[in-house]
């Protein structure tokens, strides 16, 4: 019996470690594939110029410049801009002002084509430095799923990891975002990351995880605002967690992450320190209004209720991205994941709750355009819970067993 245990668990162990060099190899072939130019989505220009804000930063160590009061500032949080300046510094080719990135704020999106022709030249060897910044971009997404892979498979099993990576992998959106210059891969990494982290809490309980856990909402929020959907999530989490009581000692630990949040989020991204609490109404702002000007310009893209969003997101997700419904005709993700609903909220699993209302639901409600780019940070998260749905047979497992445990008596 031990001998066939331990071969069993060698057999696992070549199967995983073969599955995730396919991974790899896949993922860099895929990079191969989208890594050289021509550029498609003029978002990845405005990430070059951004790159700016590194300078500013790191370089010159200038907090209070004026351009930490700039729109551009309040537009996006500055994680992705500095990592894309970096990169870029490290390359030798350093952005110094934000002359070229103003010149795109100020293109007219109806014409933003004819625009972006002239500002793509402007980027510094772009034959150079548009691959390699894809690399390095696509290098954050690999890590996630890496990340997701290995999260899933502590809580939920190696079949659920396997099932949820194939089906994340085979989604064409998964290719051609993780490919472009774009924040979208590196807050999929802290949102992987923040996974991971509450699955080893789930298993070990130690509250480090969930400081560290804080650490990584601080850096989801500091590369995109809707990373600010993780400190709630995670409180919701730490709470369930520890119930029916919660001591005095998960008090001080809940606290203190929120404490180290609030550091974090103020040290990462100095417009806290030039504008204050107003900072957040002025993101906030900055994105209301983007969102508006691109819904006006491009009515025919744009999505104004709810029901139409969650109607274009399914559609998106599991019908026009469906590799498997592309051939059968059968919308099987779709089935999978209902019953992958079916089974979390059936067994009560706050975790995968939580996760299908502020990782999936919440981000739907707002879906601005009918554009597959946005359900980027969405379908990884369907599709984990769409790996629930194998264990879907330990409902009615569990309910023959009550009923016979009921004849006995």
């Amino acid at each position: 019996m031990t001998y066939s245990t331990e071969k069993w668990k060698y057999f696992k162990l070549c199967l995983e470690v073969i599955f995730i060099f396919i991974l790899v190899v896949g993922g860099l072939k895929i990079l191969e594939i989208n890594i050289d130019l021509p550029v498609f989505d003029s978002d990845e220009v405005s990430w070059i110029f951004t790159g700016y804000y590194f300078n500013l930063y790191f370089l010159q160590l200038n907090f209070f410049h004026p351009d930490w009061n700039d729109y551009e500032a309040f537009d996006q949080p500055p994680v992705g801009k500095y990592i894309v300046g970096g990169a870029l510094y490290a390359r030798g080719y350093p952005i110094d002002s934000l002359d070229q990135k103003r010149f795109i704020n100020s293109m007219p999106l109806a014409f933003i084509r004819e625009y972006f022709d002239l500002i793509t030249p402007k980027v510094p060897n772009p034959k150079v430095v548009i691959p390699f910044l894809r690399s390095i971009i696509f290098f954050f997404a690999l890590t996630s799923l890496l990340l997701l892979y290995i999260s899933v498979r502590i809580s939920y099993g190696l079949p659920a990891s396997m099932i949820s990576t194939i089906f994340i992998v085979s989604n064409p959106i998964f290719g051609a975002v993780s490919t472009r210059i774009l924040g979208d891969p590196i807050i999929l990494l802290f949102f992987a990351l923040f996974t991971l982290l509450c699955s080893l809490y789930l298993n070990f309980r130690h509250n480090i995880y969930i400081l560290f856990a804080f650490i990584v909402s601080s850096a989801a929020f500091s590369t995109k605002l809707n990373g600010i959907v993780l400190v709630p999530l995670l409180i919701i989490f730490f709470l369930n967690s520890n119930k029916p009581s919660l001591s005095g000692q998960n008090i001080k630990v809940l606290t203190t992450g929120l404490l180290i949040f609030l550091i974090f989020s103020i040290m990462i991204n100095p417009v806290f320190l030039n504008t204050g609490p107003d900072a957040i109404g002025k993101m906030i702002d900055a994105r209301l209004s983007a969102f508006k000007n691109f819904q006006d310009t491009f009515n025919h893209l744009a999505l104004r209720s709810i029901n139409e969003r969650f109607i274009s997101v399914t559609q998106i997700i599991f019908f026009d991205n469906s590799l498997f419904y592309r051939f059968t005709k059968i919308p099987f993700e779709l089935i999978i994941f209902l019953i992958g609903i079916f089974y979390i909220f059936r067994m009560r699993n706050i975790f995968l709750i939580s996760i299908f209302i502020f990782l999936i639901i919440l981000p739907v409600s707002m879906f601005p355009f009918r554009l597959s780019r946005y359900c980027y940070l969405i379908f990884p998260f369907i599709y984990i819970i769409s790996s629930q749905s194998l264990n879907v047979y330990k409902i009615f497992s569990k309910r023959s067993a009550l009923k016979y445990a009921h004849k006995m008596e």
